[in-house]
């Protein structure tokens, strides 16, 4: 080969590889940004543990994950999560649960009851650039009071479903998730706190689109 040729083929890869080195990693969270308040916000008085959050072995890395094909998943290298997915969901989920419940603290039915502990299974949390997110969970729940007695427990178990429409962006996807998350916590806070000491599936669905 010509030396000459074989010098820019070279300089060509160190190129490209220099290129494809500097592009820029972008990072998300589901964790929402506080909101400004015009008021101090009333805290709950009820403890609100979310204690574990398990997911699918294939969504527990650093990088996104899309649907490519039919049957094809692609990671994104440069689009990644900015703390592990579990935390991400738990932290997001207790943010949410926290800010409900202090919204519904006056109610009579909930002065009773001091503890709100909550364990959630992801199922799937799946997107397709420019179509939807998607997010399926089971969640379980208990509602206990200061005393113990079983009269004072209130357990749910759960299934939760919520797709949006998505029209582009990367960074659309992780709202369509964050707002996804927030449909989930608000059904986990509504299902626990209705009346009745029950243990029964329940089913909560949620579509949205613009």
């Amino acid at each position: 080969m010509n030396p000459y040729c074989s010098r820019c083929a070279v300089t060509l890869i160190i190129s490209l590889m220099a290129a494809c080195s500097s592009a820029p990693i972008r990072y998300y969270t589901l964790i929402p940004p506080e909101a400004p308040q015009a008021a101090p916000a009333k805290a709950a008085t009820i403890a609100i543990d979310v204690r574990a959050v398990h997911t699918p072995a294939q969504l527990d890395r650093a990088e996104l994950m899309i649907r490519t094909g039919p049957t094809e998943m692609t990671l994104l290298e440069n689009e990644r999560w900015a703390s592990p997915i579990t935390y991400e969901i738990r932290e997001a989920a207790q943010l949410e649960l926290q800010h409900r419940l202090a919204q519904m603290i006056d109610s009579s039915s909930l002065r009773a009851f001091t503890k709100l502990s909550v364990t959630i299974e992801i199922q799937r949390l799946e997107a397709e650039l420019g179509r939807y997110a998607l997010l399926e969970a089971s969640w379980s729940s208990k509602l206990s009071g200061a005393s113990r007695a079983s009269s004072d427990i209130i357990v749910k178990n759960c299934a939760f479903r919520a797709y949006e429409e998505i029209r582009s962006g990367y960074a659309e996807i992780v709202e369509g998730y964050q707002r996804e998350t927030r449909a989930l916590a608000d059904a986990i806070a509504s299902a626990s706190t209705s009346s009745g000491n029950v243990s029964v599936p329940c089913q909560t669905l949620s579509s949205t689109s613009d």
